[in-house]
């Protein structure tokens, strides 16, 4: 395809009859393409747009001479056989300008410098028509007093504010203030304002490529953008024809209309992608070190290889020629099971407690980040009815290795993000769902040593670390709820006071005793046991602060608590005093417990009464 780049400055109009170099001079028709954004300046951009130009014209005190005005570079493609052409960077500038003539059109339909003016030179095919339909509202306006008070047309909305916004500039407001000159303010809007304009021939790609280098305030579209325009000029390159970009553009409408419907935003596209980007690293077996690569920069680069506009590496080879194929359906699958996770998840419609209760406990361990895998897992078995019921014994699995290795490392370990993981996507992608678990559980039991340093973890000093407590102490207090429970009610009482509510991590025997005299002899004969799970316990945070380390108070306090794993469990252990004995007790029935979750597996069905 024909490249080139060709820069010069523009303004709306000249006096030398170089129609080359004007806006308005030169019959083009300006049109803005299909991927770009709706016209969306607010009331600030405009206003501020308007007091730039009058800044110029007149000066901050209205005493001084025009001077000219740089409004910024635009970006266009070259001109096309029709005499269009399409606006890449820009927009929001020229159409605001266009809103501006139209104005003062009506508010001076007088005025000479309209004469020859033309308000047809701008054509939008944003939104599939919507666009184009609300600035011929505009175009085709006769009086201001008739635009709706309220309308979510932003034309006519950014007219109204120009036209308030003009009232205010023009007033003559003092007698050493000089009179608006409509015929001067043309003259300064026509020839001194002045675009760099850079007029573009080369692929649409290229050509946002080119966008990118040359705008050093950053695009106007954002990452999702980016996308929507790429995805459309691959599916051009297959053979759709431009109705495509319409399916392409339902896919961001249907994110934004179910974000609704939730009342906030629950993802955007840049979730989605992020989904999308493990599935096909996985499903096309693309070397994975891309795994560890930005969304953005995945999918930057993919395109850009795709495209022949830079090879690069770890995408070359592998991913030309149809060897990677991207698909609208599954964008929209993948939007489909991020949402329909969504409303299970909000409704406690979620299996067991248990089932929730781990989720929570996945984002608290090493690997929380890699919590994508439930999309992933749901888009592989979206046919299936059961895909819930085989999601659930999925994640139990994968968050009680996750959880064993949060504690057994200090540290995210690559034999688990890198290898493991990454053969777990290959498995679930490629082969059968039995395989998966396998795979999971042999991880889980295979090493012997990791095993017996886990069982130190859980019977030594565990307060050294606060994920490591906290993920020790949240998970022994699940444990003790019905954790088997399908009842939405108590589901969402336990979620609230473990994960949602404010909790400490309870000394029992006070790590600073209230006696100071006793400190040192505590320390000395307790040693390790005074940090153990034997001696902490989840308390509900006022609870713990009222105790304020007051023996007497902490077994009428402990009471009140919501959590069993304290009432009754701890309490009918502290009746009759606090010691040594009762905590080496409780630290090996808690060890166990745990332990017995973890790696028993006649225990993933348990019904716990």
């Amino acid at each position: 395809m024909k490249f080139s780049i060709d820069a010069g400055t523009f303004t709306l109009k000249t006096k030398d009859n170089n129609s080359q170099n004007s806006i308005l001079d030169n019959e083009v028709m300006y049109e803005i393409p299909i991927f770009q954004r709706p016209y969306s300046w607010t009331e600030e951009q405009v206003r501020k747009f308007i007091s730039d130009i009058f800044i110029s014209f007149w000066g901050y005190n209205k005493l001084n001479q025009p001077e000219p005005m740089f409004i910024g570079t635009m970006q266009l493609t070259g001109i096309k056989k029709d005499k269009t052409q399409e606006i890449i960077d820009g927009q929001q500038r020229l159409s605001t300008f266009l809103i501006l003539l139209k104005v003062l059109s009506l508010k001076f339909p007088n005025a000479t410098e309209l004469t020859n003016i033309k308000f047809d030179w701008l054509l939008t095919k944003v939104n599939n028509g919507e666009q184009q339909s609300n600035l011929s509202k505009l175009v085709e306006l006769e009086e201001l007093n008739t635009i709706p008070k309220e309308t979510i047309n932003q034309y006519l909305n950014n007219a109204k504010i120009i036209f308030t916004s003009l009232n205010v500039h023009i007033e003559h407001q003092a007698d050493d203030e000089p009179k608006f000159d409509i015929s001067a303010f043309f003259e300064h809007l026509y020839y001194d304002i002045y675009f760099v304009v850079i007029q573009t021939e080369a692929s649409l790609s290229k050509t946002l490529q080119i966008f990118d280098a040359i705008n050093t305030t950053g695009l106007d579209l954002n990452a999702g953008d980016v996308f929507k325009i790429r995805m459309y000029e691959y599916l051009t390159k297959k053979g759709k024809g431009e109705e495509v970009f319409n399916e392409v553009s339902e896919l961001y409408e249907k994110i934004d209309h179910r974000n609704k419907q939730f009342g906030k935003v629950i993802t955007d596209i840049g979730g989605i992608l992020s989904i999308y980007q493990q599935y096909l690293i996985a499903r096309y077996k693309l070397p994975v070190v891309l795994y560890s690569f930005a969304t953005n920069t995945f999918f930057d680069r993919l395109f850009e290889t795709i495209f022949n506009i830079n090879k690069w590496e770890h995408f070359k080879n592998n991913v030309e020629e149809d060897k990677v194929t991207l698909c609208i359906n599954e964008l929209n699958d993948l939007i489909e099971v991020r949402f329909e996770w969504e409303e299970k998840w909000s409704s406690n419609d979620y299996g067991r407690l248990i089932n929730k209760g781990l989720m929570h406990l996945w984002w608290w361990t090493r690997y929380g980040r890699f919590w994508n895998y439930v999309f992933v897992f749901l888009f592989k078995y979206k046919n299936e009815p059961t895909r819930f019921e085989k999601l659930f014994d999925f994640t139990e699995r994968l968050v009680k290795l996750y959880f064993f290795y949060s504690l057994v490392y200090q540290k995210s370990i690559n034999k688990i993000s890198g290898q493991f993981n990454n053969d777990l996507l290959n498995l679930l992608i490629h082969d059968r769902y039995e395989n998966v678990i396998s795979h999971i559980d042999e991880r889980l039991h295979e090493n012997i040593d990791e095993r017996n340093r886990f069982s130190e973890i859980l019977n030594g000093d565990i307060n050294y670390s606060s994920k490591v407590k906290n993920l020790i102490c949240r998970l022994s207090a699940l444990l003790e709820e019905n954790f088997s429970t399908k009842d939405l009610t108590i589901i969402q009482e336990v979620i609230d006071k473990l994960f949602n509510e404010d909790i400490d991590i309870e000394h029992i025997q006070s790590y600073k005793d209230e006696d100071e005299n006793k400190r040192a002899q505590i320390y000395d004969e307790w040693g390790s046991d005074l940090n153990s799970v034997g001696n902490l316990v989840v308390l509900e945070r006022h609870i713990n602060r009222s105790i304020n380390n007051k023996e007497k108070k902490k077994l009428d306090r402990y009471f009140d608590s919501k959590h069993k794993i304290v009432n009754p469990k701890l309490v009918s252990h502290y009746k009759g005093g606090w010691n040594l004995a009762k905590c080496k007790s409780r630290k090996t029935e808690e060890v166990d417990k745990i332990i017995s979750y973890l790696f028993d597996k006649s225990l993933l069905n348990h019904q716990k009464p």
